[in-house]
């Protein structure tokens, strides 16, 4: 009911606004999981190595936490909406690259250009979100949530493509039109995305504090795990032999439609349950969950905790910014950096995971996603630490 009333009493503008951004968060699952769907169809293609895939998946990353900071600097200069637009565009742009040749250099080109897109959407998204609904994690879920649909839609649309990746992009890039043609009608005034007034001496006052770098933490193991197990689970069950790549992608399907019902249901949680204690139950199943889906040799048990994987690991992010202490609507340069230190563990963890499988295989690649989840545990018990000391002052 919260979660209804927060978009009830908002403008019919700022209503309009929210759904765009919902439909931008869909159009970025489905484009990201898509790649990592169709990447061993590119891969054999094309005939890349491992590490070329990895480098793909980093260049990726790397768009992601430069577009943190460019696209804030460049709103300030050509206005929020452009920016949004322009940048929202890009994605779609280098899907149709990947479709028309296999050069190495434009490849990373174009997995950069994802990557802007997506740190623009992410930034601008959470952000507004944020702003609009005073920091809500109920309705920062929600816009998780729809990232989540477009995540289960990518593999169905893999399969009813078959072999042919390229009418899969091909469909996606009109869901990017589409996108484009439903944002010409937004309105992003200073109410729902404020700027820093002053560009050159932006106000880094939450570097100060210890909470910002708490949640860094959080986000780094979170991002680059969601995006080691987005871009490579598919080629990870087909190349160890664990699964036929139909049924790989069945398994990518009850991946995420295991996250779309995670965030929704961690959208009803967060109006109950301190975002502290859902991290600790959230970060245990994490753990448990892929334990068991990298040991398990047989069908039904890494199903299943394929699936488990997904519930658990769905609401990190909304809950994350939502026990931030709203660092974001009082440091308009705060979501930058959330995207860019944490963007940095990406890129080295997509990097690491494809060297690593050139030399020992793709199981051995995913096991350095332990360091990420030793992190994280670490991260978690401070995250619960400050949460406690605050509510005890």
């Amino acid at each position: 009911m919260e979660r209804k009333s927060a978009l009830q009493s908002m403008s019919r503008k700022h209503r309009y606004l929210m759904e765009d951004i919902f439909i931008a968060y869909l159009a970025m699952g489905t484009y990201l999981t898509l790649i990592g769907s169709v990447l061993p169809g590119i891969k054999a293609e094309y005939q890349i190595s491992y590490q070329v895939g990895g480098w793909m998946m980093s260049a990726q990353q790397i768009g992601y936490l430069v577009s943190g900071i460019a696209a804030s600097l460049i709103a300030s200069r050509i206005g929020v909406k452009v920016t949004y637009l322009t940048f929202g565009t890009l994605a779609f742009i280098g899907l149709a690259l990947m479709i028309v040749t296999g050069n190495p250099a434009v490849l990373l080109f174009a997995m950069l250009l994802t990557g802007l897109c997506k740190g623009c959407t992410a930034n601008f998204g959470n952000q507004i979100t944020s702003t609009l609904s005073n920091n809500d994690s109920s309705l920062l879920n929600l816009a998780q949530a729809f990232f989540a649909i477009g995540t289960c839609l990518a593999p169905i649309i893999t399969v009813l493509c078959g072999a042919s990746w390229r009418t899969a992009f091909v469909i996606t890039i009109a869901m990017g039109v589409l996108t484009f043609l439903h944002g010409l009608r937004i309105e992003i005034g200073p109410e729902a995305f404020r700027q820093e007034t002053n560009v050159g001496k932006p106000d880094l006052g939450f570097f100060k504090k210890s909470i910002f770098w708490i949640c860094c933490l959080l986000l780094m193991c979170y991002l680059a795990f969601e995006a080691s197990v987005m871009g490579w689970l598919v080629t990870f069950f087909v190349d160890s032999g664990a699964a036929a790549e139909t049924a790989a992608q069945l398994l990518a399907t009850a991946l995420w439609v295991a996250v779309l019902i995670g965030r929704f249901a961690s959208a009803w949680f967060a109006t109950r349950f301190r975002p502290e204690h859902m991290m600790l139950v959230m970060t245990a199943g994490v753990v448990v969950c892929f334990s068991v889906m990298m040991f398990s040799h047989t069908f039904v048990p890494m199903a299943a905790a394929t699936f488990g994987l997904g519930l658990f690991m769905a609401g990190m992010y909304g809950t994350t910014l939502g026990g931030s202490d709203n660092l974001i609507g009082q440091y308009p340069m705060c979501m930058g950096m959330f995207i860019v230190i944490p963007g940095i563990g990406s890129a080295v963890t997509q990097s690491a995971i494809g060297t690593l499988a050139d030399q020992v295989g793709i199981r051995g690649g995913m096991y350095f996603l332990y360091v990420l989840l030793a992190i994280l545990i670490f991260s978690t018990a401070l995250f619960l630490r400050y949460h406690n000391k605050q509510n005890r002052e």
